[in-house]
């Protein structure tokens, strides 16, 4: 349910759906409900947690989140489809924060959850918006050939679409943690804190770097598809969408910005003594034994500043100056590891041969030959063969000789009976007044006869 590896595939094959259900049941609430169960559960999770050392359970939840964040970044570095960008990057997302409740921070998890849910389905609108557009621009030139969904094919909708590019650039800062302006940086950060505090820096090194791979991608993302010039006459002929589409955008765009004000952290320079923790504190009141909240620190700090700044310096650096039909820049220097990323690790197709072909062998072969044709149509047949041999055996032992044997033998003797009374009927009433007058001397014979006897 929370996409974690090894069990992601099926999150970038859900958001292929409609736009909007990618954004509001997808990124914001579907796949979110599986870390929400993790966090709800977490008093159980941490039931044996000291404090300090994790527990096994909640190392192999860390492991599997943090990993899980690394790896779905790493993946989306290397997509071109505008949304199967995102559909990584949610997954590398719900890593982040099954990683925070591995490590005990049930309630940094749980406002990452909803940060999350905001810019994400911003991001999500924001693309289904540039598609509408692009897909004006294949309806304008009539080449239905195009891609409108490849990055590659965009470049300069900023002057074509600006509301939704404002907007886009307001989600994608807050997935890259864009310090103090987005509630992106304030809940990545938390989780941050959590990590470093904690002592956990194999998970705080990682999920480090999945945050500076998610601020490339995000600059990457934008840059392709907003800025430089425009690659095809599809994206010339683009335009803005309509207002039912924009203002949806704006107004997540506001919570992108401003939802991470009731969560800065305590201690934090200047705001942390101004505007308090009220969504951690109000979030902590669902737990029992709630973990305390972490103390501010300057390293995650600096940490989530410079990934994020330089993510999203690395990714324009690298994608400003494409040009049309160009392949991608990182093509080159990263090689074959570009073309694994491209291919997402070989996982769909690791699968397809450990699980899918198996699958359909069975279905075709195994269930379908052995056992549908051998063992059930032979177990069929078996019976219905049985059923043959009883059948012949009633027919010509029972039902010929004794059923229709007794039913011939009353007809047969019905109709002998009524050939010979049928001598009789002759038609010829003399015939008929001497029989009777036969018969009744008869009669009178047989009462004279028995009246004289003693």
């Amino acid at each position: 349910k929370s996409a974690q590896f090894p069990l992601h595939v099926w999150l970038p094959d859900a958001m292929e759906g409609p736009t909007p259900v990618s954004a509001m049941i997808h990124a914001a609430t579907m796949v979110s409900a599986g870390v929400y169960m993790i966090i709800r559960m977490s008093p159980l999770i941490t039931a044996d947690f000291d404090g300090h050392t994790l527990t096994a359970t909640m190392t192999i939840i860390a492991i599997i989140g943090s990993f899980t964040a690394l790896f779905a970044a790493s993946i989306a570095v290397a997509q071109d489809d505008i949304k199967r960008v995102l559909a990584y990057s949610t997954i590398s997302q719900l890593g982040y924060m099954v990683a925070a409740v591995g490590i005990g921070a049930p309630i940094a998890a749980a406002f990452h959850l909803v940060a999350h849910a905001f810019f994400k389905a911003l991001l999500f609108l924001g693309s289904g918006s540039v598609i509408h557009g692009m897909e004006h621009g294949v309806l304008h030139t009539n080449n239905h050939e195009i891609d409108p969904q490849n990055m590659f094919n965009m470049g300069g909708l900023y002057k074509k679409m600006p509301i939704t590019f404002l907007t886009f650039v307001v989600g994608g800062l807050a997935l890259s943690g864009f310090p103090v302006l987005t509630a992106g940086f304030w809940s990545k950060d938390e989780i941050l804190a959590e990590a470093f505090i904690g002592n956990h820096l194999a998970v705080f090194i990682t999920l480090a770097i999945a945050a500076l791979l998610t601020a490339f991608y995000t600059a990457r993302q934008i840059t392709l598809t907003f800025l430089g010039k425009e690659r095809t006459d599809e994206a010339e002929h683009a335009h803005e969408t309509r207002w039912t589409m924009t203002v949806p955008l704006i107004v997540l765009a506001l919570f992108s910005m401003g939802f991470g004000w009731f969560g800065v952290q305590r201690g934090f320079p200047i705001l942390g003594g101004v505007l308090p923790e009220w969504f951690q504190e109000f979030v902590s009141g669902s737990f029992i034994n709630h973990p305390a909240l972490p103390e501010f620190r300057y390293e995650p700090l600096a940490t989530s500043l410079v990934v994020a700044l330089g993510g999203l310096l690395l990714g324009w650096l690298f994608y400003r100056n494409v040009k049309a039909g160009q392949e991608d820049p990182l093509k080159r220097p990263l090689g074959v590891v570009y073309t694994v990323l491209k291919n997402k690790y070989y996982v769909d197709e690791l699968y397809n041969y450990i699980f899918i072909r198996p699958a359909i062998w069975v279905s075709a072969v195994f269930t379908s030959q052995i056992m549908d044709q051998g063992i059930i149509d032979g177990t069929l047949h078996f019976f219905a063969h049985i059923g043959a041999v009883i059948g012949s055996f009633l027919r010509n032992r029972i039902d010929s000789p004794i059923i229709n044997g007794f039913g011939d033998f009353v007809g047969e003797g019905t109709k002998k009976f009524g050939t010979r009374l049928r001598v009789i009927q002759t038609g010829r009433i003399q015939q008929y007044m001497v029989a009777a007058l036969v018969i009744i001397l008869g009669v009178l014979v047989y009462f004279i006869s028995t009246a004289a006897l003693p």
